[in-house]
């Protein structure tokens, strides 16, 4: 059994084509010179909680795989203290096709297991997949497991596809898997995929479809080093960013809206960290960031247009079907914007994105930290008021002669203030308590500038 405290799945899921399926076969990460053969199995999962969902509520999966004889337990769990692409996974080899509820005692979960009875434990839908494993030993110390699946998830009668690759870490450095993940992409058009089996078995199970999330708070500690600061903020908004996926992929309005938050803050928290920061790595981010964050925000306008701008001009005006040509061009448009999202979302560009910010903040050797730079080394309550100073200088900068600025300037001015907003929020957490009130008192200005942004045009 897994120690609590070391059960951590580090795994990437990528969506399957049969061309693509046949390029990575043949790509040379998958046939070095030791390479082993590979192995293939039949494996049939399955997926158990109470009628109440118990487990599922709790961002905990349950399941039982059997492999000809032999079975295996599996418990997963995300949520926090997780990183994006992470979650807490333990594993048991049984005897029985139903769990036993006495192997989690060791688990996180521990604490809702009284209210759970082995009786109530139900089968609620199963995964049927030939299953092909690869070893890949990217050097002496870091082993890959590569992973095709192809098959279905079953529930009510109901089935859906399978057809995607995993990665997942089984001993060493983690940037090295990322680094395989970016170099296969390089290569090889993939779609990142966001769901876990668990998750699509329920909205099959269910019918219900994915929902838009917003931000979990993030709560600094200000003994905590900078370089801890910036990884947790960056993890977080990130988690933030791939919860919307689904939803948005769907067309939801709320979803879209969401991943535009995240880019922003996304970006928000790589300015603030500009200086300690490589250039070349961050101009990379920024620029996909940007793309991102122009995808989304037309999106985005075009929703507020139609559903509200253009939805108040019909309701305040007599001749309201005068506004029809307009309501329906400026639909066309929205759809086309959605449209535009959906395409990203499923293109290998995106997933380098998500990959490539996940490197970033994994542990190891990041290219995105500048060599010998060691203030990141600090507590971050040491240094936020400086980083905050000169967010809120741009703030001051861009604010000068406001009422001479153009449209441009003025949208500059916004942007630059929510972007000091976002930070000084994160900061505002900070538990410790002698910095407190500085931290607070470098936050003000933002809270002004923000307050003085309601009035322009």
């Amino acid at each position: 059994m897994h120690d609590a405290d070391d059960a951590v799945e580090t795994e990437l899921k990528l969506r399957l084509s049969s061309t693509s399926r046949v390029a990575l076969e043949h790509h040379p990460a998958f046939n070095p010179p030791d390479a082993s053969t590979p192995q293939t199995r039949h494996e049939v999962t399955t997926y158990f909680d109470t009628p109440d969902r118990t487990l599922s509520s709790r961002g905990a999966t349950l399941r039982v795989r059997r492999r000809g004889r032999s079975r295996e337990q599996t418990l997963k769990v995300s949520g926090e203290g997780h990183g994006p692409l992470q979650r807490g996974e333990w594993n048991w080899p049984i005897k029985s096709d139903v769990p036993h509820l006495s192997r989690l005692t060791q688990t996180p979960i521990v604490p809702i297991l009284p209210t759970i009875r082995a009786a109530s434990l139900q089968p609620m839908f199963t995964t049927d997949v030939q299953r092909t494993v690869r070893q890949l030993h990217l050097d002496k110390c870091t082993t890959v497991e590569a992973v095709f699946d192809e098959g279905c998830i079953t529930a009510n009668g109901s089935s859906l596809p399978i057809a995607e690759m995993e990665l997942e870490l089984k001993s060493g450095d983690v940037q090295a898997l990322y680094q395989l993940a970016l170099d296969l992409l390089g290569s090889v058009p993939l779609a990142l995929e966001t769901a876990s089996k668990a998750e699509r078995g329920f909205r099959l199970l269910t019918g219900n479809v994915p929902e838009a999330s917003k931000a979990a708070p993030i709560r600094i500690d200000g003994h905590a080093s900078a370089e801890e600061a910036f990884k947790q903020i960056v993890s977080s908004t990130l988690t933030h960013l791939l919860s919307n996926v689904g939803a948005a992929g769907r067309g939801d309005v709320e979803g879209v809206h969401q991943i535009r938050v995240a880019v922003r803050r996304l970006r928000a928290a790589l300015a603030l960290f500009k200086q300690h920061l490589n250039p070349v790595t961050l101009g990379r981010l920024n620029d996909e960031l940007r793309h991102l964050g122009s995808l989304f925000g037309a999106a985005r306008d075009w929703d507020v247009f139609v559903l509200e701008t253009l939805s108040a001009a019909e309701n305040s005006i007599p001749e309201a079907t005068l506004l029809d040509p307009l309501r329906k061009a400026a639909e066309r448009e929205r759809l086309a914007a959605h449209d535009a999202v959906c395409t990203e979302l499923s293109a290998t560009s995106f997933a380098r994105v998500v990959i490539g910010i996940a490197a970033s903040i994994a542990d190891g050797t990041s290219d995105l930290q500048r060599k010998e730079d060691n203030a990141l080394n600090v507590p971050i309550a040491d240094i936020a008021p400086d980083l905050l100073d000169r967010m809120a200088r741009k703030v001051s900068k861009r604010g000068r002669h406001m009422d001479r600025a153009s449209h441009e300037q003025l949208h500059a001015l916004r942007k630059a203030i929510k972007n000091c907003a976002t930070v000084s929020s994160s900061y505002r957490r900070c538990t410790r308590a002698s910095r407190s009130k500085r931290i607070y008192a470098h936050a003000s200005p933002c809270r002004s500038c923000l307050a003085r942004s309601t009035t322009l045009p």
